[in-house]
Formats: structure tokens, C-alpha cells, sequence
């Protein structure tokens, strides 16, 4: 195969090492606003009969992002190129999966029409909000999970700690995340796990309510979610968990969104270890593990 690996802002530390992997070229971009608030993306690179990889995650100016990749998408199959495999770590919108509240739209749908016209041949995601995602689009789309980088680390960290995996409990944190939960269960040879009961009062807000204690006392408890956003959810968890007696409290998110405050959050909540993945790439304080998903993509080109 002869390929070129692009990212346009998202993924660009990942990008460059997938292109490495390969022993492939990294894609110039060509991008230019104009007076008007206008913008321009296209490839610099020549791209004609090549293997095209575009890799990004749409989280951080999201609306940008999404435009952007949609124009190099355009711009490298009208210059020809062979193929495009397109990941997209993080896919923004995708916790508006339905409606909550009155008069909603289905933004996570929306979204997913506007890529799906776009030209590529296939989608890899990681750890999508909701399988329900998957029905939004036409084209082929993979949700490939992270269970694997996770289950990985923790059995190092129960070497490194001394742990015994009788004393480990692996908490969902909703019953959203009970797929996750049950993945990484099973991944580390079949520990037990409990799903907890959230609701949330207003957007950006959550509230746990009650569990029997016997459940997680004197446990070691690794919560499991996909997105750490605010925080909410994982401090409200957290000191449940430890109000009912549970010995330590693990976190494993895999997409690191970490809004302002969350970080500070999560140490008033006693969370005594926390692993995310580089889905999202930014600067994080040293205290957070970054897992790589550079395998797992590489998985899927290969």
C-alpha cells in the first residue's frame, strides 16, 4: 500500500507516529481564513492514486474541526487519491445521541449525516458514546474499543501495588458505561462489577444515588467511563464509592475533553489514579497516565 497520513489539528503527535509505523509520508496542509470569516483546506501534498489516512478528533474549536475535515476530505478525492481510511478518535456531538429534553435536536445524528456525505471508505471511532451511533451512518464505520490498553495497565498497576484481584471492583458509572464495564471485567479475568444509578438534574450536572455498601467496602474500585468532561460524574461516583467504604478509587476515561475545573474536581473527590488514552491530544498535568492508541489504529490499516 502506499500511503500518506494526514491530521489536520486534532491528532498530530499520533498522526506523525502512525506515519513513522508505516514507513509512510506526512500529508501537508494547506490552510488559509479569509477576511470574511471564510475558510480554505487542502492538501499540499500530492496525493494522487495514494492511500489516503486522515486522523482527527473533533474536540476542542469542534465546529471548526468538522468543517476543516470536511474540506480535506473533498480536496484529496478530487485529487485523486486511491482510498481514504478516516479515524476520528473523539467524535464530537456524540453524547446528544436522543432527545432529553423538550424540543432537542438529534445533534449527534446531524453531525453524522454531514460526514457520511463526505467522500471516504470507511470510519474507525473509539469508544463511541452509544451503539445507536453507529445506525447514523451508511458508509462502513467501526466503534473499536479501548478495553485492551486498559486491562494492559491496570495488571501492571496490581503488580506494581500489590493489588490482588480479589479486592478489585470494576464500576460503571451509569448504565451507559455497563458495556464498558463489562468489557474490562471480563478482560481482567472476570472481577466483579456493579453498575451505579445517575441522574442528572440539568446539562453538565450529575448526582448518584445509593448502592449497598457490601458491594465496594474494603474494594478497590476502577470507574470506567468514556468521556471526562466536567468531572461531574466521576467526583459524584467517587465519593459515593468512598462513602460506602471502598478502600480506592480508580479512574479510566478514555477521552480526555478534561474542561476547566474538572482535574481540580476529580482530587476533592479522592480519585487516587487516574489513566486516560491520547484520543485527545493536549497538555495534561503529570499526575494523569496517557495510554496509546497508536496500536489499535495501526490495527486497523494494517
Amino acid at each position: 500500500m502506499n500511503y500518506i497520513v494526514f491530521s489536520i489539528t486534532g491528532n498530530k503527535k499520533l498522526a506523525k507516529e502512525v506515519a513513522k509505523s508505516l514507513n509512510a509520508e506526512e500529508g501537508k496542509i494547506y490552510k488559509k481564513t479569509f477576511a470574511d470569516g471564510e475558510i480554505m483546506v487542502k492538501s499540499s501534498s500530492d496525493v494522487k492514486d495514494k492511500d489516503v489516512v486522515i486522523i482527527q478528533s473533533t474536540s476542542k474549536n469542534v465546529n471548526e474541526e468538522l468543517f476543516c475535515l470536511l474540506l480535506l476530505l473533498d480536496s484529496v478525492k478530487r485529487a485523486g487519491c486511491k482510498s481514504i481510511k478516516l479515524f476520528m478518535p473523539y467524535f464530537a456531538y456524540s453524547r446528544q445521541e436522543r432527545v432529553s429534553w423538550t424540543n432537542e435536536p438529534v445533534s449527534c445524528e446531524v453531525v453524522a449525516r454531514i460526514i457520511d456525505n463526505a467522500n471516504y471508505d470507511d470510519l474507525t471511532c473509539f469508544d463511541l458514546h452509544h451503539p445507536i451511533i453507529e445506525t447514523f451512518f451508511k458508509h462502513p464505520i467501526k466503534n473499536k474499543p479501548t478495553t485492551k490498553l486498559f486491562a494492559e495497565y491496570y495488571n501492571e498497576y496490581f503488580k506494581e501495588h500489590n493489588i490482588s484481584k480479589s479486592e478489585v471492583v470494576i464500576v460503571s458509572p451509569d448504565h451507559g458505561s455497563n458495556t464498558r464495564a463489562d468489557m474490562l471485567a471480563h478482560s481482567l479475568d472476570g472481577v466483579e462489577k456493579v453498575i451505579l444509578d445517575k441522574v442528572r438534574p440539568q446539562p453538565n450536572r450529575a448526582e448518584h444515588l445509593e448502592i449497598n455498601g457490601k458491594l465496594v467496602k474494603g474494594k478497590v474500585c476502577i470507574l470506567i467511563d468514556d468521556i471526562i468532561d466536567t468531572g461531574g460524574t466521576i467526583s459524584s461516583a467517587s465519593q459515593l464509592l468512598h462513602k460506602k467504604g471502598a478502600k480506592a478509587v480508580l479512574v479510566a476515561g478514555t477521552h480526555p475533553v478534561l474542561s476547566k475545573g474538572c482535574l481540580a474536581k476529580i482530587r476533592e473527590a479522592q480519585v487516587d489514579d487516574l489513566v486516560v488514552t491520547n484520543t485527545i491530544e493536549k497538555k495534561l498535568d503529570p499526575s494523569v497516565k496517557v495510554l496509546d492508541i497508536l496500536p489499535l489504529v495501526l490495527e486497523e490499516i494494517r
